[in-house]
């Protein structure tokens, strides 16, 4: 997940993102285990009202040119209270504290 927003925060930001420490603010949330593939939700902040239309394109590339990244990726704006509560659901984390991806939480 670091190594993806390391990605992302230089397709967004370019070159600032490591000279000025710019980033992407996200809530990541690990699923999966025991019998199913380990995967992320996440609520991503598109920091730059210009790039929403390509948002989900620069995510999908930086998702997709990491070691992990897995194929599927589904991109949705406006997260709602549905989709927090979605990616907060007991099921399939014994413990919603430890799924929590707490190192790589970024909030805006």
């Amino acid at each position: 997940m670091r190594h993806f927003l390391n990605k992302l925060d230089r397709l967004v930001f370019g070159k600032a993102a490591t000279r000025f420490g710019k980033r992407v603010g996200c809530v990541p949330v690990l699923e999966g285990g025991t019998g199913k593939r380990l995967h992320y939700h996440a609520v991503i902040d598109c920091p730059r009202p210009e790039l929403a239309g390509d948002f989900p394109l620069l995510i999908a590339d930086a998702w997709g040119s990491t070691t992990w990244g897995y194929w599927q990726v589904d991109c949705q704006k406006d997260a709602d209270n549905g989709w927090l509560s979605y990616i907060t659901k007991f099921r399939d984390k014994p413990n919603l504290a430890d799924a929590i991806d707490w190192t790589n939480l970024r909030l805006p």
